[in-house]
């Protein structure tokens, strides 16, 4: 039942007007959309400042975000997205996307980073979170998931709703808490 109710969240803001992107990156950019409105960040710029996602890997993703983002807003602040050729230039970015892992020794020695310390890290490669990453989107028989690391978002500073965590699988968890 929780994977239903996230898919009927994710379907309820993806695009309407006809993107032809993969539906499976479309369902994934709509669940980032989700975790820019459930996220919390340290280092909040002004209220009229963009926030700001970063993807690395994958132009065609890239293109997928942006028709999703188009027109949106979080909390008045436009959605704005910036294609990485570095992973390390995603300092600057409330959210990385990794749309690829192929390099998982630079892309762990950037998430772990301090650079990093205010961005929530996503990917879509099994060993994400075993590198550093915080949240990892997958599919399980046939359906969209994903599942967190809060030791990950702990050390990056940021904070998710429970509301969305909640739909979610939690990997590890912070010290003291419970599972």
């Amino acid at each position: 039942m929780r994977l239903v109710a996230l898919l009927a969240l994710a379907v309820s803001i993806l695009p309407r007007a006809g993107a032809a992107g993969d539906p499976e990156d479309e369902l994934k950019a709509a669940i980032v959309l989700s975790f820019l409105r459930y996220g919390e960040w340290p280092k909040q710029a002004g209220t009229s400042s963009p926030l700001t996602v970063g993807v690395y890997g994958r132009p065609s993703f890239a293109d997928v975000l942006r028709q999703t983002f188009a027109g949106k807003a979080v909390e008045d602040r436009p959605v704005r997205l910036i294609e990485l050729k570095n992973p390390a230039d995603g300092a600057a970015c409330q959210i990385v996307y990794f749309a690829t892992i192929a390099r998982d020794a630079e892309i762990k020695s950037v998430v772990q980073s301090q650079q990093y310390s205010h961005v929530l890290t996503i990917g879509e490669d099994k060993d994400f979170l075993n590198i550093g990453g915080a949240v990892n989107l997958l599919v399980v028989d046939g359906r969209m998931t994903f599942e967190v690391s809060l030791s990950a978002l702990e050390r990056n500073g940021v904070n998710i709703s429970s509301r969305l965590l909640r739909f979610g699988q939690i990997r590890n968890t912070k010290k003291g808490a419970r599972s």
